[in-house]
């Protein structure tokens, strides 16, 4: 009860956010300004993200009407202003606290945005996405592999090794790429289809000599019925009462005793390939010219009916392709 008694008045600040930074505040403190009270001298930065903004949101501080760095300590009775990125008001590098942007914009996506996934694709944009990530390996990927984390999860975002982020406020897929497109200023680095939609390879246009089949071969459709090539021995179909012969140098079938129950290929085998009957004959035909394949995945792309509702769909956004 004493050390109650005796406690340390708080601490207050006058803050204020501007823009769309509001959107993370309560209804009550927006396009205003409030007083917020606090213990000891945290950083800015702790204050910011206590009352809801991430770190990855806000690209100038104003302490006092001065620029400062997230670690600026608060010691009561400052006026802070929060900014987030300016579009069309050139900042000093040094006043900006958002990191310098990647010379290739490239992004990991939370297991919410797979839509936006498939759009950045196919903009041609490096878009790394998967429905089972956990948190902590979007944070790994984003850091190791610098890209740029884009989430609808504030406390994702204001994780500290989280450098290279972004808030998606909109819902709408097609809203939350344009929110991407003019965040990063990314218009002019447009490159459609290009990237393939389901696994974010590059596609690259076919050279149709790699869809002809070869000539005919009598035995491929039955390997085990060809000729044995000269000084192998003919191969003969097991006795049924004869024992298994086992190879010493070849593991044991599976359900072998010997055999570990636990080991698994870590890394799932690539699809085959699509070859040319993999294609309607309508589509080889017409679009011969204009097919494209996904050299990861052998996805075959080709410019079909949905193209004109894609672009339709995109250019309600602005988007054009």
């Amino acid at each position: 009860m004493a050390s109650l008694l005796h406690r340390s008045p708080q601490s207050t600040c006058e803050f204020r956010f501007y823009e769309e930074l509001g959107d993370f505040l309560a209804p009550a403190r927006r396009k205003r300004s409030f007083l917020h009270a606090f213990d000891g001298t945290p950083s800015v930065k702790d204050r910011i993200e206590s009352l809801g903004v991430p770190h990855t949101e806000v690209d100038l501080i104003l302490v006092d009407g001065e620029p400062v760095p997230f670690s600026h300590r608060l010691t009561g009775g400052e006026r802070v202003a929060v900014y987030p990125m300016f579009e069309r008001f050139e900042l000093g590098e040094a006043n900006r606290l958002r990191p310098a942007p990647l010379r290739e914009p490239r992004f990991v996506l939370d297991v919410h945005l797979g839509r936006l996934a498939s759009y950045l694709r196919l903009l041609g944009f490096d878009a790394l996405y998967r429905n089972d990530y956990e948190d902590d390996e979007l944070e790994r990927i984003s850091r190791a592999q610098h890209r740029i984390l884009l989430s609808r999860d504030t406390g994702l975002l204001k994780r500290s090794a989280v450098t290279h982020g972004a808030f998606l406020h909109a819902t709408d897929p097609r809203r939350q790429l344009r929110e991407v497109l003019d965040r990063f200023q990314l218009d002019s680095r447009i490159a459609p289809f290009t990237r393939c939609a389901r696994c974010n390879g590059t596609v690259e246009a076919l050279d149709m000599m790699s869809m002809a089949q070869p000539p005919d071969d009598p035995d491929r459709d039955h390997p085990d019925e060809r000729e044995p090539p000269p000084g192998e021995p003919e191969r003969r179909d097991p006795d049924p009462g004869e024992p298994e012969r086992r190879d010493p140098g070849r593991a044991p079938p599976t359900g072998d005793p010997v055999s570990p129950p636990d080991i698994r290929d870590p890394t799932p085998p690539k699809p085959e390939k699509q070859g040319r009957n993999d294609v309607p004959a309508n589509v080889l035909s017409g679009h011969g010219a204009t097919l494209s394949r996904c050299g990861d995945c052998g996805q075959i792309y080709w410019p079909g009916s949905h193209l004109a509702r894609l672009r339709q769909r995109l250019a309600e956004v602005g988007v054009s392709i």
